[in-house]
């Protein structure tokens, strides 16, 4: 966090300021009076289209599982359903209300070997910002503003799994062939409870865990779109779910046996035969817990407010040529541990009131909250073109 604070801060005092477009009057000779709102002051507006094209690094993480994410912006590009952007002003001498929306919907497949043929992903997420303005500083070559408002962050994540069903019912039959001899060495009272147990793990990891991949083909620990792990430990719980399972055959069957009072090569026989007659019908019962489990949609909604402070400023080469910058620090544990934001432009005014900016832009959040851990750059160039009014 520290590394990020301090290129926030160096971003921030070497540009210093936000973003303002549209035309713009010069005369030297004229000087600005000082800032005041008056009824003859007419309202200002600007409507502009941000297209930002950025990458994102950083880490998402849930429930202690994280996952790195290095994306650049031809991955978005590919993995990309649907964007919308909108930014709108309004303005009034020294006052000003500034608004943006920007909505990305992401989604990929991978191909997953072993249990699971595939796993889908897809993330949706909105961001808005909202903010006031005050101008401090307004001559006829630049203006600085003061600005407070707040983003909101809204995010939804979206895990599928689809099961592998003909390799669940060959791993389910190798399984219990496997594990017959450790449960028929419990029932004739051969190893103790805890050594029966330890044998049905390791079978278990052997013949089950092991085809499962925890990275469900990558989507769950270096992800194509920023999705956090939302079945980080599935071949763990898998596990205790087939332990837990074979361990009430077990007891079933060890009542049964018990049941018929037999002992010696009477009872021997008996647990052989019983056994034998459970083995398939074990085996069908575990697939369709496994397939169950593996044919899976997983899913969660976060959304967070992150207050923010900052400036906007913007220097005019000429009527036609300009420059501006914003910063914009917030976030104070309200939703984000930290939030901050700098975009740095050079505008063109190509007409009176049609405007085109080309600049780069940054945004930082480290959110961590209900499990979920969010802590990532999102950064990139931007071309904006809109129309003043």
């Amino acid at each position: 966090m520290g590394i990020k604070l301090s290129f926030f801060a160096g971003a921030l005092f070497a540009t210093v300021g936000g973003v303002a477009a549209g035309p713009v009057e010069l005369d030297s000779k004229e000087i600005a009076p000082p800032p005041t709102i008056t009824q003859s002051e007419p309202w200002h507006f600007s409507i502009a289209v941000p297209g930002w094209m950025p990458g994102m690094d950083g880490t998402v993480g849930l429930r202690g599982i994280d996952a790195n994410v290095d994306i650049g912006f031809d991955d978005i590009l590919h993995n990309l359903d649907m964007i919308f952007a909108m930014r709108a002003e309004a303005s009034k001498g020294p006052f000003g209300i500034f608004g943006e929306l920007i909505y990305m919907s992401l989604s990929d497949s991978a191909e997953v070997n072993g249990l699971i043929n595939k796993a889908d992903v897809r993330v949706d997420q909105y961001l808005v910002d909202g903010a006031l303005s005050w101008r401090v500083i307004d001559k006829p070559r630049g203006s600085l503003d003061l600005v407070a408002g707040t983003h909101y962050t809204n995010l939804y994540e979206r895990l599928t799994l689809q099961a592998n069903t003909p390799a669940i019912n060959d791993a389910s039959a190798q399984f219990v062939d496997n594990v017959s001899d450790h449960l028929r060495d419990r029932l004739n009272q051969d190893i103790s409870n805890s050594g029966f147990i330890n044998a049905l793990k390791t079978t278990i990891g052997a013949d089950i865990a092991s085809r499962i991949d925890n990275s469900l083909g990558g989507e769950q620990r270096s992800p194509t779109v920023p999705i956090a792990p939302l079945d980080g430990r599935i071949r763990e719980e898998v596990a205790q779910l087939v332990e837990r399972f074979i361990q009430a055959k077990e007891v079933a069957l060890q009542a049964q046996i018990d049941a018929l009072k037999l002992t010696g090569a009477a009872r021997r026989a008996a647990v052989d035969q019983a056994i034998n007659a459970a083995k398939a019908q074990i085996t069908q019962q575990l697939a369709r817990r496994l397939e169950t489990r593996l044919n899976q949609t997983f899913s969660r909604g976060d959304y967070w407010f992150d207050p923010y402070v900052g400036l906007r400023g913007r220097y005019n080469f000429n009527k036609v040529f300009y420059t501006g910058v914003r910063g914009e620090i917030g976030g104070f544990g309200v939703g984000s541990d930290l939030m901050w934001e700098v975009e740095g432009v050079i505008g063109i005014n190509l007409t009176h009131c049609i405007f085109t900016e080309v600049g780069y832009r940054a945004l930082s959040v480290d959110y961590e909250n209900d499990g979920l851990l969010f802590d990532t750059i999102t950064h990139g160039p931007q071309i904006t073109t809109g129309i003043t009014f």
